[in-house]
């Protein structure tokens, strides 16, 4: 009896490797594209979030590192009307006496500003530099190389690693200069022919 228990078993193994040996069935392949399909676009999709965490963070990093950036600017506006009015000649020692207050206060908002990484541009003496500079009237000073800023109109600050404000300057030109000497030269000319 035990014979006949073994053979049905060999039989359907037989059969199975029979079933395996068919040729596949396009249903089922088109199932397994179908799978790994929707594995790829599951790859994508969660490549896609990170990307998406990654620029959320750095814009939310970016946000919180200029958070201050429209006080800070309102400050420089601030600070720079008192010491208008700490360079303001008076003649009474009360005044004076004022004066020298609104310089402390001046001074304290520029500690502030220090705090808060906030440096002013120099530009006084300097190249032109219209990263950091806007040029607000043309020099025509001989005595000066060309493209030196030779005066502050208002001044520039950067805040952190970013423009808060630009300087805004006079800059002098010295090619405006000669060719007004030129055209000088050209009238006299023309006025000895």
């Amino acid at each position: 009896m035990q014979e006949e228990v073994k053979e049905p078993i060999k039989e359907e193994k037989k059969e199975e490797k029979k079933l395996f040996k068919k040729k596949p069935n396009p249903e089922v392949e088109a199932l397994k594209q179908q799978v790994m399909d929707l594995q790829t676009k599951v790859m994508y999709t969660q490549a896609e979030l990170i990307n998406y965490k990654k620029r959320t963070d750095d814009r939310i990093a970016e946000l919180l590192k200029y958070k201050n950036e429209d006080l800070l600017l309102d400050l420089t506006d601030m600070i720079e009307n008192l010491d208008r009015a700490a360079n303001v000649k008076v003649e009474s020692e009360e005044s004076k006496k004022i004066q020298v207050g609104i310089s402390m206060v001046a001074n304290q908002f520029k500690d502030i500003l220090k705090k808060y990484e906030v440096i002013e541009i120099e530009a006084l003496g300097y190249p032109f530099d219209s990263n950091y500079m806007d040029a607000m009237m043309i020099d025509n000073d001989l005595t000066k190389p060309d493209e030196m800023v030779t005066a502050v109109l208002r001044k520039g600050y950067k805040y952190k690693d970013k423009v808060l404000k630009h300087a805004q300057v006079k800059v002098n030109k010295n090619e405006v200069q000669e060719q007004i000497l030129e055209q000088r030269e050209n009238e006299k000319k023309e006025g000895n022919e």
